[in-house]
């Protein structure tokens, strides 16, 4: 009996613990879960940040017309001070420096340059991703779009125009003229 015992502790005490093979296996199904979620959450940003740009562009051309409405134009200076003063500029959008000289701010670590165009006007967006310029690109209620150095006169454009425009360098500047 004694024996037995014996040979039963000694099985028991080899089997404590994984195997190298058990270890690297289970390492190898975590490394693909994190990998999944990163993926997707690297998805869900990219998605924010398209919603989130084209919701401050909209922002600031409605902004842009309340403000200069019965104006009969808008002139042709930077206009950032003008929205920066009336308190139009969303507040997801972060204004650095002081004035005169102030700047506005988007999401992606870039700039907005709004400026008058005598009876339109530009907002001018720089160090905008590849992804984020594809998603704005079709954005209505602007007369043209300019993507780095091509100059789209009709809109909305197609996701393929705006995937070969956009690809050209990342990030790339976007010009919209307003109607």
């Amino acid at each position: 009996m004694k024996k037995t015992l014996r040979c039963h502790q000694a099985n028991v005490k080899s089997q404590l613990g994984l195997t190298l093979i058990e270890t690297l296996v289970s390492l190898a199904i975590f490394a693909l879960v994190v990998g999944g979620a990163l993926a997707l959450f690297g998805s869900a940003s990219s998605s924010q940040t398209t919603t989130q740009m084209t919701s401050d562009l909209s922002a600031i051309r409605a902004a842009t017309k309340s403000l200069f409405f019965g104006q009969g134009g808008y002139g042709a200076v930077s206009l950032n001070e003008v929205l920066i003063n009336g308190k139009k500029v969303p507040s997801t959008m972060p204004i650095t420096g002081v004035a005169p000289a102030r700047v506005i701010n988007h999401s992606q670590n870039g700039t907005v340059t709004v400026t008058g165009a005598n009876t339109q006007f530009t907002v001018a967006l720089t160090n905008v991703s590849t992804d984020v310029c594809i998603g704005i690109a079709s954005a209505n209620g602007w007369s043209s779009l300019q993507i780095g150095a091509t100059n789209n006169p009709v809109l909305p454009i197609s996701p393929a125009t705006a995937s070969t425009q956009c690809a050209v360098s990342d990030p790339i500047n976007m010009t919209f003229t307003s109607l």
